[in-house]
């Protein structure tokens, strides 16, 4: 089975990328009233709140993984994503199965 990478971008503009852990487990959701990006996916920490979004622009998507608007029709409206690698610019995590959204073996969990 494929795994499913995405880019975590905008950091920048909440909490920079020093809220997120490798191992930890993000909440992701549609955000439907974004008037900017109809294919939006927003990335939730319970404690911050928002913490940026799933990368949708060529410029943003790191090589490697893939875009919102690619993996926008394959997730529920709220999904969630293990953090593996955080960089300087971004922060890149793989998409959990939803059989894996259980997080029975996961440690952190930010909802």
């Amino acid at each position: 089975m494929e795994k499913d990478y995405i880019t975590i971008t905008g950091t920048e503009y909440y909490f920079g990328n020093i809220v997120f852990k490798v191992g930890d487990v993000i909440s992701c959701e549609k955000e439907f009233d974004n008037d900017y990006d109809e294919e939006a996916i927003k990335v939730m920490i319970k404690t911050f709140g928002k913490v940026g979004y799933v990368a949708n622009s060529s410029r943003t998507v790191a090589k490697g993984t893939k875009s919102a608007g690619r993996i926008y029709d394959k997730v529920g409206d709220k999904f969630y994503a293990k953090v593996c690698f955080v960089t300087g610019t971004s922060v890149i995590v793989e998409v959990l199965k939803r059989d894996e959204n259980n997080h029975k073996n996961n440690r952190k969990i930010h909802k």
